[in-house]
């Protein structure tokens, strides 16, 4: 058996929540770089570097972080230098010719990023410098953008962004790029009503999840939303399901897909809906159901299909901008997935709490040896399965 890229990815983006690279993390020991030998350099950056862009797949820059014993090295990837950011790790600077590998590396076209805190003689060579935006108050982050950015045309990214207010506050500052998991966060709006799709979702929600549900009642449903209805139809003619079919009626799609499969896609239309979140949230939910799909092949107990709606649910307050709590309400879905879903340790919520981790890059919380590679074969898989599916129904 082929031993998996153990690798997480962390989205990077600029002002408008469009995706601009993404920073790989080693599960290893090691740093990204020198677990990225150039023979897994290929591997992991199509496998982890591709985003949909108006239907069509684009390989981002992977984001990979550098030090001594690598730059020392120099075996530099055999791959496009835009495919690649080099990120300056504290250890680079033990390099006693650092300026001269520098130079060469922007020579040869490859971007540099390093943390505010180098030696500002080493900016020279920096396209991305990098800053803690926890560290800075609102004046301090608009002082030194513009000082910064007076010296060279330069890019400034702000790291550990915990929420959209902080997003927010360094947009204005003159900030280019942005990480953290902000974009994951809720932005509640108090008193937000559902809008007249979403009513028709949850309808259709509460009616494949009823004992008596029938072709003809989901249908009726169905038909009340002409978007709802294209995205039915894309589902069932997508590579996703197994193939393409040449379907043209509702009732027809219901039948072939099923009411089981129909519990959790609908939940997918609820999702893509929403065209005001960024399509890097509706990816990052995609692909935690499926990675929850598929870690239930070791966790017997647990449904596959349940486990799929547990990823979806994980996240849609950040979707649809209502309270967690407040949303489960109104959904008619097991006691088990709201419990996970909330943060329970039942069975389904373990397995959620394992998938987060990865995709989070929190290795202390995963199991060990073997189980662990599964873990992470898991996501691999998720990652290209979610980036197809995206493809298929846009």
């Amino acid at each position: 058996m082929n031993q998996p890229v153990l690798f997480s990815r962390q989205p990077i983006f600029d002002a408008n929540l469009n995706t601009y690279a993404y920073q790989l993390i080693s599960a290893n020991e090691q740093s990204s770089a020198d677990s990225m030998g150039s023979n897994t350099a290929e591997v992991v950056v199509n496998a982890f570097s591709n985003l949909l862009d108006n239907g069509h797949v684009k390989c981002l820059p992977a984001w990979v972080k550098v030090d001594a014993a690598w730059l020392y090295d120099a075996h530099f990837p055999d791959l496009p230098t835009e495919s690649l950011v080099f990120d300056l790790t504290p250890a680079a600077l033990s390099v006693s010719n650092l300026e001269e590998v520098l130079n060469q590396l922007t020579v040869e076209g490859y971007r540099i990023s390093m943390p505010v805190e180098f030696d500002t003689a080493l900016y020279q060579f920096a396209h991305i410098i990098r800053l803690d935006c926890q560290k800075y108050s609102n004046d301090e982050l608009i002082e030194l953008s513009h000082k910064l950015k007076q010296q060279r045309t330069i890019k400034l990214l702000a790291e550990n962004i915990a929420s959209f207010e902080q997003y927010e506050r360094c947009k204005a500052a003159g900030i280019d790029l942005f990480m953290g998991w902000f974009f994951a966060e809720p932005q509640l709006v108090s008193g937000r009503k559902l809008a007249r799709n979403e009513l028709v979702m949850f309808q259709l929600i509460g009616e494949v999840n009823s004992p008596n549900a029938t072709v003809d009642s989901i249908e009726q449903i169905i038909q009340r939303d002409p978007e709802l209805v294209a995205s039915l139809l894309k589902l069932v003619n997508s590579a996703a399901l197994g193939g393409r079919r040449t379907i043209a009626s509702i009732s027809e799609a219901v039948i072939n897909i099923g009411l089981l499969e129909l519990k959790k896609w609908v939940l997918l239309f609820a999702l893509c809906h929403n065209k005001q979140v960024p399509c890097e949230l509706i990816g990052l939910l995609l692909m935690k159901a499926k990675m929850c799909q598929l870690m239930t092949s070791r966790h017997s107990h647990v449904d596959s299909g349940t486990a799929f709606m547990t990823g979806l649910l994980s996240g849609i307050d950040a979707v649809l901008g209502i309270p967690l709590p407040e949303l489960l309400e109104q959904l008619p879905v097991q006691v088990e997935v709201k419990r996970a879903v909330l943060g329970g340790n039942n069975p389904l919520g373990k397995l959620l709490a394992q998938v987060e981790a990865y995709i989070k890059a929190d290795w202390g919380e995963l199991p060990k040896g073997e189980e662990f590679h599964f873990v992470a074969d898991c996501y691999t898989k998720s990652v290209s399965w979610s980036s197809d599916l995206l493809q298929d129904l846009s």
